[in-house]
């Protein structure tokens, strides 16, 4: 069973859940740092253009002159924000990898921290893709809190905890 407390499979699930997650994180802010000496007005409309997007389109009109307000200052900050959040995905998966009891507490945190949102979001507009993402993130949170013997503290003490052998 892929959630059996004497298994860690579900729990290599999280880590390269996490792994994934940071990578997307860390390019969304790569990304981000890579426009910040562009003019991202002119960008958008020469997308538009090579996309024959009619740049009449309200839509698009709305994108080319909301990219023109963009401070550099502010998206080099964003984006460096982004950047570390991803670092940090990274930095989890690792703990998670190691079975340190920081990282269960810091992945136990964020994922109930967001799972208010969560409801709101398919409060607001129902889709099987947010039932779903709900549903996953709940799981992790209860699988990491019922199998809190797989994680141990940082202490010089402390043994790492092996799963029991098949």
């Amino acid at each position: 069973m892929l959630i059996n407390s004497s298994s860690p499979l579900f729990l290599k699930y999280i880590i390269a859940e996490r792994i994934l997650k940071g990578s997307l994180v860390l390019a969304l802010g790569i990304g981000g740092l890579s426009l910040v000496p562009l003019d991202l007005s002119s960008l958008v409309q020469k997308a538009g253009m090579t996309l024959h997007i009619d740049l009449d389109s309200p839509w698009l009109d709305y994108l080319i002159h909301a990219s023109g307000r963009v401070n550099p200052v502010a998206l080099k900050l964003v984006s460096f924000l982004i950047v570390c959040y991803g670092i940090l995905n990274y930095f989890v998966a690792w703990g998670l990898h190691r079975r340190f009891r920081w990282a269960e507490y810091m992945t136990i945190i964020e994922i109930s921290a967001l799972i208010p949102f969560e409801v709101y979001a398919i409060d607001q507009k129902f889709s099987l893709f947010r039932l779903a993402a709900f549903c996953v993130n709940i799981l992790i949170v209860w699988y990491l809190l019922k199998n809190r013997s797989l994680f141990h503290s940082m202490s010089k003490d402390a043994e790492p905890i092996l799963p029991p052998s098949v």
